[in-house]
Order: C-alpha cells, then sequence, then structure tokens
C-alpha cells in the first residue's frame, strides 16, 4: 500500500499556525511565530510545554552534533542563513536578508546578511560572526558533525558587517541546501571561545537554554530580545524517556505536549485518547541496512556473492506490510522520490526479497550458511522492532547464526564508526536538505563521509568520484547522472538494502496548534501556538 494514502490530513487550522517564513527579497522580513505571544493572550501560556523524546540528545553544540534529538534540541536555541519551508521546499531567508548572488563562473557567492541581530550572550551577528563559524567548521581539530557543509569554500570575504563573500573551489550545486542545514547553524563567537557550547548553548533563535541534567532533559525558555516575532510558547522542557510506552502514558495524562516520534503500534492507542492528536507528515527520511566489505567482523563479508545472498533475506515489504501497517513505502532505491536527483532508473538496481535466490547461493558455498554474522541493532524500539523482524527473514532464506547486538544509540552513534566492529547494521537518514548529494556523501563518501560503510577499495574509489561529481556543479542533468551511478554501483554490490521511505508519525496535545514535522524531521516550537 502506497503510504501517502494513509496521511492523515492535518486540519487548515494547523497549516495556517505553521508560521512559514517569508521569501527573501528586501530584507525586512521575519518569521511570524505560531501564535500571540502577548501577555495573558492564552490562559495556558504560563504552563509548560514539555516535550517527550524517546532517544537520548548527545549535545547542544549544532556543529559538533548530528542525531536527530539533539536538533530537536538545537533548531529553536541556533538559527541558519536560510530555512528550507516545510511546506512549498523553497529557500527562504533566515539570518540571510536575501538568497546568493553569483558571479558568472559560479565561484563566489556574495551573501546580504540581516541587521541588528545579537547572540543571546549580547554578541552582535554580523558576517565575522558567519565567517568564524564556518571556518571552525573547516577546521580539521575542531570536529565537526558535518565539515563537508563547507567543503566547497576556499576563503571567505567580510567586506562589511552585513556582507559576506564566499570564494567557492568549484561551483558548487549544493551550496544553499548546506546554509540551510542545521549544522551549519550559527554560533557567538564570544561564548563558542568562553564555553562548551555542548552544554552551554548560544545563538541567535527564539528560544534560550536554562538548564540540563545530563541523559534526562533541557530546560529551555522563550527568547524575548529575539529579533522576529515572538513564539506563542514560552517554557519548553524536553525530557527524555527511552521506553515509547511510558511516553504515550504521559501524553494520555497531559504531562507531555508532543511526542516527535511515534511508532506504528501505539498509533490506535492514541486515537482512543481525548485530548490528544496523531499526525503525520511528509518525510524525506529512509531507513537501510549496510553491509561492510572491508573492516568487518567476518572476513566472508568481502565475497559480493555473500553479501547479495544477505540481501536477498531482508523482506522489507513484509516488515512494511505486517510491522508499519503501510505507514511507509519499501525503498527500491537509496535517492527517493522527495531527494533532489532521483529518477525512476535508480529502482532497477533493487535486491528484491528472494528467499530461494538467497538459499541457492548459499547452498553453493558449502559451510557459508552457519557463518556467524555480526548484527549491530540500536536499542531504540523502532531499530529493535527491525532487527528482530529481519533476523527471522534471514534465517527463513537460509541464514543460521544471525547474531544480534543491541546498542544504546548514543554508543551506536560512536561504535558503528568503528572499524572491525560489525559486520551489518541499521541506519537511518533525515535528509535535512532532501539534495541527493547531501545523503551519499555524510552516508556513503569513504573520506568524507560518517564511515559506517566499508567498500572495497576500487568500489569505493568509485562511489567517491560519482559523488564529487554530482555535488561540483549546477547542472542538474550531470548532477542526477552521477546520483544514479553511486546509487546503482552501492546496491548493484550489494553494500546498502535501503529498506523504506517514512513518513513522519507524532502526536499532540489539542491545545495547541501548528504542531508539525519538516520533511527533514525536525520541528520548530516558534510555529506552534493555542488552539481555539
Amino acid at each position: 500500500m502506497n503510504f501517502w494514502k494513509k496521511l492523515v490530513s492535518l486540519t487548515l487550522a494547523c497549516v495556517l499556525g505553521l508560521g512559514l517564513l517569508a521569501g527573501c527579497g528586501n530584507g525586512t522580513t521575519t518569521p511570524p511565530a505560531g501564535g500571540s505571544a502577548d501577555p495573558g493572550a492564552n490562559p495556558n501560556e504560563d504552563k509548560m510545554f514539555n516535550v517527550a523524546l524517546t532517544a537520548p540528545f548527545t549535545g547542544f553544540d549544532p556543529l559538533r552534533t548530528n542525531d536527530s534529538a539533539s536538533t530537536y534540541v538545537n533548531v529553536q536555541i541556533y538559527e541558519t542563513l536560510y530555512r528550507i519551508d516545510p511546506v512549498t521546499g523553497e529557500f527562504n531567508c533566515l539570518l540571510a536578508a536575501e538568497l546568493p548572488t553569483f558571479s558568472d563562473d559560479g565561484l563566489t557567492a556574495t551573501i546580504k546578511l540581516r541587521d541588528n541581530i545579537k547572540f543571546q550572550d549580547g554578541t552582535p551577528f554580523n558576517a565575522e560572526a558567519v565567517k568564524y563559524t564556518f571556518e571552525l567548521i573547516q577546521d580539521p581539530d575542531f570536529g565537526s558533525a558535518r565539515a563537508s557543509i563547507v567543503s566547497s569554500i576556499d576563503s571567505i570575504e567580510c567586506p562589511d558587517d552585513t556582507t559576506l563573500v564566499l570564494h567557492l573551489k568549484y561551483e558548487d550545486g549544493v551550496l544553499l541546501a548546506k546554509l540551510a542545514h542545521t549544522n551549519s547553524a550559527i554560533v557567538s563567537p564570544t561564548a563558542q571561545k568562553a564555553q562548551d557550547l555542548m552544554t552551554q548553548p548560544c545563538g541567535t533563535g527564539p528560544y534560550t537554554f536554562v538548564s540540563s541534567v545530563s541523559g534526562s532533559n533541557v530546560v529551555l525558555t522563550r527568547n524575548d530580545s529575539y529579533w522576529g516575532a515572538k513564539p506563542a510558547i514560552k517554557d519548553v522542557t524536553m525530557t527524555i524517556i527511552t521506553e515509547e510506552s511510558t511516553a504515550v502514558a504521559r501524553m494520555e495524562t497531559g504531562e507531555a505536549d508532543l511526542m516527535p516520534n511515534l511508532s506504528v503500534k501505539n498509533i490506535d492507542r492514541v486515537n482512543a485518547m481525548q485530548n490528544v492528536k496523531f499526525g503525520t507528515s511528509e518525510a524525506a527520511q529512509i531507513y537501510y541496512l549496510a553491509a561492510r566489505a572491508d573492516s568487518y567482523v567476518n572476513p566472508v563479508m568481502a565475497e559480493k556473492d555473500f553479501r547479495t545472498a544477505l540481501m536477498k533475506g531482508i523482506d522489507k515489504e513484509g516488515y512494511v506490510q505486517y510491522m508499519m501497517e503501510g505507514y511507509a513505502d519499501p525503498a527500491k532505491s537509496i535517492i527517493g522520490p522527495k531527494i533532489t536527483g532521483y529518477d525512476e532508473s535508480a529502482t532497477t538496481h533493487n535486491i528484491a526479497y528472494d528467499p530461494d535466490g538467497a538459499k541457492a547461493i548459499l547452498d553453493a558455498h558449502p559451510g557459508w550458511a552457519d557463518q556467524e554474522i555480526l548484527f549491530l541493532v540500536p536499542s531504540t524500539s523502532a531499530y529493535q522492532d527491525m532487527g528482530e523482524f529481519f533476523q527471522s527473514s534471514l534465517h527463513e532464506a537460509g541464514f543460521q547464526n544471525i547474531k544480534i547486538e543491541s546498542i544504546d544509540w548514543s554508543a551506536w552513534l560512536t561504535e558503528s564508526k568503528v572499524d572491525g566492529r560489525f559486520d551489518i547494521t541499521l541506519a537511518a537518514w533525515s535528509n535535512v536538505t532532501r539534495d541527493g548529494s547531501e545523503l551519499m556523501e555524510p552516508n556513503f563518501h569513504s573520506v568524507n563521509g560518517q564511515r559506517r560503510l566499508r567498500l572495497l577499495a576500487a568500489d569505493a574509489a568509485a562511489v567517491d568520484a560519482a559523488i564529487d561529481a554530482s555535488k561540483t556543479t549546477t547542472d542538474m542533468a550531470v548532477r542526477t547522472e552521477n546520483l544514479l551511478k553511486a546509487n546503482a554501483l552501492l546496491q548493484d554490490e550489494a553494500y546498502v538494502q535501503p529498506i523504506y521511505h517514512s513518513i513522519n508519525m507524532f502526536c499532540y496535545n489539542t491545545a495547541y496548534t501548528g504542531v508539525t514535522r519538516d520533511p527533514g524531521g525536525t520541528f520548530y516550537l516558534c510555529d506552534i501556538g493555542y488552539a481555539g
């Protein structure tokens, strides 16, 4: 079943409450909030808005964190130069006053910035602050989560406080998308030098940091000096509740007002609740299984036929039908229909579920069926269900010794990059930019990526070359050709089995309106207002 048929429509009031950013142009527009922030405008204004997170955040520095839970916090505190409109997909101005203007050769981008904005510590926002941030991301000793965001920038000039000039190494077809990415949020140079932003964040955003208990919660409050329209909601607590059923129970009792992540198994329970609404929105996210052919635990993983048999044993259609109840689409390519660079030809490289075909490969190689394969699975509910389902489908396809190692989410973020740590694992990517290069590079590039995948040397070089070619031009035909080339190789050589393209599922207290998640998976508290 196509999951778009199962989307639960948001009401017109919700859409109007999104508080979408006004388009770039004269630089005078500001992002409207989701509701009035006037004192006494709503009797609930002094009530704490409680968010239940089912995965832990790892820190509050947007340049050094890349997990969803941390992003949920950081987008409230920090801002980027641009933001992608959650409905139209267009690039709208945030800290930038206008869209970039480019030189004829495409190697110089000039960006006008908004004036009279201050960071939450009082430091002026200006071109030098943007330059400082981008050079920090470039610094190999800093430890940026996404250094690829600024990899095309050769040098930066600041002719005045509101003018930024980027000199590029090549014509960057992904530049605007990168400047809208949450990992390019602008930080206060003063604060970054004086404190650890992982524990004491400081940005220009509509909310400021109050306190945090490591592994437990974070408290934010409205930034009453914010340069734009003030949010309706004043005080917010985001609490980590890793047991989803407990988080759902808090929604039922009114102890939580928003759960940004909800699994299918709890939809009926939520729909039966008074004053709680189940919501969905389009997503650009993909879940996939990654197989290592180098830096594995079991050397048999270097054999393409063995990896192919593994891919034939992944019953993704069954998982979507029985476990997701149709709230997803089985993926036949890594690049999905919502991603720039997608073409239907990408789906022809899909290795379909074929247990008989897998058994035939195993039968042709005595001993392969009994090989122990270490399956590293994050301990969150969604991944655990997926891991157990695919362990069973692989067993049905003839694999007798698939060993699951369940690992804490925070530990998985680190250990899934370690050499010799596993044979196969599960991963997901919420494509904030909705650009194919920004999906391929961070996931599958052997130098600039997260290095969870390990390809044989010749294949890695070919994939890297295709990814590099996809981002060094603004010619969409050339970009698409190379993205499809990388997509084909990763699937033809059985390194990646795309599992499903998801939708965002969440629930919230009906006392509020404007609650949604954008296609990159993020929610913005400034979009939320009071119902009625």
